[in-house]
Order: structure tokens, then C-alpha cells, then sequence
């Protein structure tokens, strides 16, 4: 998925993670069950230990206090793109989307049609996105992987360069370059993308790496 909504809280994020907060909320829920800005923040800190039903649960009752709580169904939506659950995830977002029409909505929105196969949905989705803010590193990249499974090569290539150029430490950015120079012949630069996709440790196609003549990684290259 791409990047988050900002919590309202203002609770930094790694402080979700902090030993015996989620014992605190469930204690303050209980005294307050209609504090639905703390059940929320409950249900974030659930999401970042792993616990994803019970942070459903709490999304949901959130949802149902604050129906149009923007944040609960983009996080919901997060945790069924995390599991392939895309139909789910497209409900949430879509719901979002009905709340405030955000670049990062409509990011998350395509990414659940990229699950679903449905790519010319993706891209008319990623076009709006971008239009609203180009700034989307992501978005560029998942444009970049839809465009190759179109047959668009140079189009793919120019996606990952604009992803490249907000984050040059991409690494699905590298891959879906490496993928798209290895398609238009352009080898040599193929290779340097691919290498350093590695590199960063993205889990680079075994396919592509013996077309480009790279070791995969742990692996020594023939010299």
C-alpha cells in the first residue's frame, strides 16, 4: 500500500509500539466507550503489533461511532491489501474516497485493482492521483508495473525514472526500470538497475537476473 494518512492523535508513530499502551487504552475504553479517537488509537497500536483482527474489530467500531472516519478506512483498507483480501480493501478505500478525494486515496484505490487484475482501472486511478500530486513515488511505480503488463516498455521506464527521481533508494523502482530497459534492449543500464534492486534487497525475478547475467543474491558471479 501506498504511505499512511496522518493520525490525528498526534502520537508518534514507534510510540504505538511502546510496552503496555494497549493495556492503558483498553483500561480508558472500558471507563470510555464512546472515546472513539482513543478506540482508534487502540486499534493502530493492535495493527502495529500484528494483531490485525482485533484491529479490524476496533476500526469498525470506530467507524460506527464515526462513520466517516477517513483514517479507520484507510488503515482497514492497508490491512486487506497486507492479506490480498482486494475486494475488501477496494470497499474501504472507496468508502474513503467518499469522505475526502485525496491523491492518496485514489493511490490506495488503484492498488486494490492491481490485486484484482483490473489494470486499466489501476492506471485511470494512478493518472488522477498523479494529476492531484506527482510528488507520489509509489504511485509512479505501480504505474510503472502497470504499463509493463500493458506492453508499454518506454512508458514503464519514464514511470520508474519519475520514481526514481523522489526516492532514488527505490528498490521495486530499480526492478520495474531494470524490467523495462531489459524489454527495450538497453542492457547495460538494465543491469546497473537490476544490480543495485539487489542490492537494497528487493527479491529480483531469477528470469531477469540470467537474462542480465547477475548472480542472485548470496550466489557468486562467474567471473
Amino acid at each position: 500500500m501506498e504511505g499512511k494518512i496522518t493520525n490525528p492523535s498526534g502520537i508518534p508513530e514507534d510510540e504505538f509500539l511502546r510496552e503496555g499502551l494497549i493495556d492503558r487504552l483498553r483500561q480508558y475504553i472500558e471507563a470510555e466507550p464512546g472515546a472513539w479517537h482513543v478506540r482508534y488509537n487502540l486499534a493502530v497500536a493492535l495493527m502495529h503489533h500484528g494483531e490485525l483482527d482485533e484491529a479490524l474489530a476496533q476500526f469498525r467500531e470506530v467507524l460506527r461511532q464515526a462513520p466517516k472516519h477517513l483514517e479507520s478506512l484507510v488503515n482497514m483498507g492497508g490491512i486487506y491489501l497486507s492479506r490480498g483480501q482486494a475486494e475488501e480493501a477496494l470497499r474501504a478505500f472507496t468508502n474513503a474516497l467518499s469522505v475526502w478525494d485525496v491523491p492518496l486515496v485514489r493511490a490506495n484505490i488503484a492498488v486494490a485493482y492491481m490485486q484484482l487484475g483490473r489494470m486499466d482501472a489501476a492506471e485511470q486511478q494512478l493518472r488522477i492521483a498523479l494529476d492531484m500530486d506527482e510528488r507520489m513515488p509509489d504511485a509512479w511505480c505501480n504505474l510503472a508495473t502497470v504499463l509493463m503488463h500493458r506492453g508499454e516498455p518506454a512508458q514503464a521506464a519514464e514511470a520508474a525514472r519519475k520514481a526514481l527521481s523522489f526516492r532514488e533508494d527505490f528498490a521495486m523502482a530499480h526492478n520495474n526500470l531494470a524490467a523495462a530497459l531489459l524489454e527495450l534492449g538497453e542492457v547495460t543500464e538494465a543491469r546497473k538497475h537490476a544490480s543495485r534492486a539487489l542490492e537494497l534487497g528487493y527479491p529480483v525475478p531469477e528470469g531477469m537476473l540470467k537474462e542480465l547475467g547477475i548472480a542472485p543474491a548470496g550466489e557468486k558471479q562467474d567471473k
